[in-house]
């Protein structure tokens, strides 16, 4: 390799990170090699994961399931040696919650931007070479959270990135389109007259398959495996 293509070379890896640029074999590793994979079946339906260099939405109403799948993306994120950058425009992180899905508080790094400043923190967030992923809570409009559609200005910023982003959010943006997993529930369990358990699914919009969750009032998280499992189970 002669010196000037190595300094060209050079200078995009240090500005994009090491693999912004693939090498022969290489090229066809990369995707899986950055991938974020959360050890449920919700990588069977997401292409095996969060990648590296590539945005994703999970949208859906509160107390659905997201935070819990976005908090295990971050455990993922971290066992793979990653730090964690997590946007909260409206100051609700749970720190317990997140211990509880086995977050490591001391690699993860909790952003309180508000308003437009949202946006530079994730894009800020995004080049750094710090962050394995990068997630934006985005939460409601009407408590002092964002749309999908305030990021547009960061998100040029994810290609190339080493870190995946995550938008969790209540609804897809007008004007900004990003791969989206739609949460939805399936059911509750009731004892008492309290809600004590639900089920929820999880998939593109117009696909058959979806991942699905229990999640229990006490935090306990269950995996039932895709709609095709359950299938082939009954028969």
């Amino acid at each position: 390799m002669g010196a000037p293509l190595a300094e060209a070379i050079a200078r995009i890896e240090g500005r994009f990170g090491v693999h912004a640029v693939a090498r022969g074999p290489a090229t066809e590793r990369h995707r899986d090699d950055l991938v974020i994979a959360t050890g449920t079946s919700l990588d069977r339906v997401i292409s095996g994961g969060l990648a590296a260099g590539e945005p994703l939405a999970f949208v859906g109403p509160p107390s659905v399931g997201k935070l819990t799948l976005a908090l295990r993306a971050v455990t993922a994120a971290q066992s793979q040696g990653g730090m964690v950058a997590w946007i909260d425009p409206t100051a609700s992180f749970d720190p317990l919650a997140a211990e509880r899905n086995g977050v490591d508080l001391e690699r993860l790094i909790v952003v309180r931007a508000r308003g437009a400043h949202v946006a530079v923190a994730t894009a800020a967030a995004l080049r750094s070479e710090g962050f394995r992923l990068v997630t934006v809570d985005a939460g409601e409009p009407s408590l002092g959270g964002i749309s999908i559609d305030d990021l547009a200005p960061a998100l040029a910023t994810v290609r190339g990135s080493p870190a995946a982003l995550l938008v969790v959010c209540g609804a897809r943006g007008s004007r900004v389109i990003l791969p989206t997993y739609v949460f939805e529930r399936v059911a509750w369990e009731r004892q008492f007259e309290r809600t004590v358990a639900w089920s929820f699914a999880v998939g593109r919009a117009h696909t058959s398959d979806r991942a699905l969750f229990s999640l229990r009032a006490d935090g306990t998280f269950v995996d039932l495996g895709t709609r095709a499992d359950l299938a082939a189970v009954a028969v």
